[in-house]
């Protein structure tokens, strides 16, 4: 019989909060961390509204000073939430055999916004040196390895760069690499900071991003920016963070006697093989079903289905008809509801928070809201509109799908001793 694969820690650093209680009350609440920031100027952004972590990390307060050269937010992000996951789980204290522990730990972007800050400080110099710091600062598994380094940790280390699905596909691959033998924990995650002139006016001349309008209610009310599955969705809004969970096999945990939280009971990663942005319905659906069959689970027994649900007229609209085509029948019951209304997309890092509040989902037995929320008559589910729900789960998916055409789907259960 294969190991079970148990969820011993979890975190999140979001705008909402800079741990996952905050996250998660302001969640169950039906608040939002989307602002507008006086930092994206229209001198040089398209867009001044995101889900930006304020006073934290590179010349703020809250600087670790250890890492204090590596200037890359996305950095301090992800060591924050992993330091904060690995702690949930009891470690320091707990015994552990640090050549065991595996990080997988990913992004999206990566340091690109030090990339941006060294090029524009640069450009005002009379010769073309750089920071020593910048290339170590801007590499992606850079993340993991500062993480290893103030942690202690020897194991394996995988940076998986799989755009929106980065987070879900370091769960995964941790999940993976357990299963295999090749460790016994696994700290799985991302983080993500990806506020750049590029990477904003990309997003908005590409028409994914929100765009401000003198007649929207988000222009007036930036909390009301984000608005998945709504009739008025409008496209996204990028916002930063990072999402940990700490995985262990039944074996560690029991040996160690450790804290399990949740049992990580199935996944599964796919391609659409079909367009470098839009995701492909077919595709989209198999990975749902594949999620489905790893686990051994029906389609009925998935209490929460924690949406992808980026706000963007095509995204929602394919997701829906995904769920529709899975769960049959139980699409009608399912509650359903995205977070990035509250949060907004944190690119890769999304997936590895929105795992994490599922996990609190089950331990909590709530469901956090689809806010700012206006039904269109086209996307009929059960999006739980604006408060959070006290419900019964047992079993909660979580999907992300990225540009490229990667999916991937997680499904969590409530922790049982049998």
């Amino acid at each position: 019989m294969a190991e079970r694969i148990l969820i011993i820690g979890h975190s999140a650093v979001t705008c909402l909060g800079r741990d996952l209680d905050a996250t998660w009350d302001g969640l169950i609440a039906g608040r939002s961390g989307i602002r507008r920031h006086a930092s994206l100027g229209p001198e040089r952004f398209l867009q001044d509204i995101g889900g930006i972590v304020e006073d934290f990390g590179p010349g703020s307060a809250t600087e670790d000073a250890e890492i204090s050269r590596l200037g890359s937010r996305s950095i301090h992000l992800g060591l924050a939430a992993a330091r904060a996951a690995w702690a949930d789980a009891g470690f320091p204290s707990a015994p552990f055999d640090p050549e065991r522990v595996a990080l997988i730990v990913g992004s999206a972007m990566g340091g690109l916004d030090l990339l941006d800050a060294e090029t524009t400080r640069a450009s005002t110099r009379k010769n073309l040196a750089v920071s020593p710091y910048l290339i170590p600062g801007l590499i992606i598994n850079q993340i993991a390895g500062q993480i290893a380094q103030q942690l202690g940790l020897h194991g394996p280390s995988i940076a998986p760069a799989n755009a929106c699905a980065s987070g879900g596909h370091a769960v995964a691959m941790g999940a993976m690499l357990l299963r295999a033998g090749e460790a016994e924990i696994a700290v799985c995650g991302a983080a993500e900071s990806a506020f750049t002139p590029s990477i904003v006016n990309g997003f908005v001349t590409m028409k994914a991003l929100y765009n401000r309008k003198g007649d929207d209610r988000g222009a007036a009310d930036p909390s009301q920016a984000s608005r998945p599955f709504s009739a008025d969705r409008a496209g996204f809004v990028l916002s930063e963070g990072a999402g940990m969970l700490v995985l262990a096999t039944e074996t560690a945990v029991r040996q160690n006697n450790l804290r399990p939280l949740a049992e990580l009971k199935g996944w599964a990663m796919n391609s659409d093989g079909y367009h470098m942005a839009m995701p492909e319905a077919k595709r989209v659906a198999l990975c749902l079903k594949s999620a489905l069959k790893h686990s051994g689970l029906p389609p009925e027994a998935i209490g929460y289905y924690n949406a992808h649900g980026t706000s963007t007229p095509v995204n929602d609209r394919l997701e829906t008809g995904a769920i529709r085509e899975v769960f049959g029948d139980h699409a009608d019951r399912l509650p359903v509801s995205s977070i990035k209304g509250a949060l907004g997309h944190g690119l890769g890092a999304a997936s590895a928070i929105e795992a994490a509040v599922c996990v609190r989902s089950l331990r909590e037995q709530a469901i956090p809201p689809t806010i700012n929320y206006r039904p269109d008559p086209e996307l009929s589910l059960d999006f739980v509109p604006d408060v959070g729900r006290d419900s019964p789960v047992h079993a909660a998916m979580s999907a992300s799908f990225g540009f490229g055409g990667t999916n991937n789907a997680l499904i969590f259960t409530r922790w049982t001793d049998a």
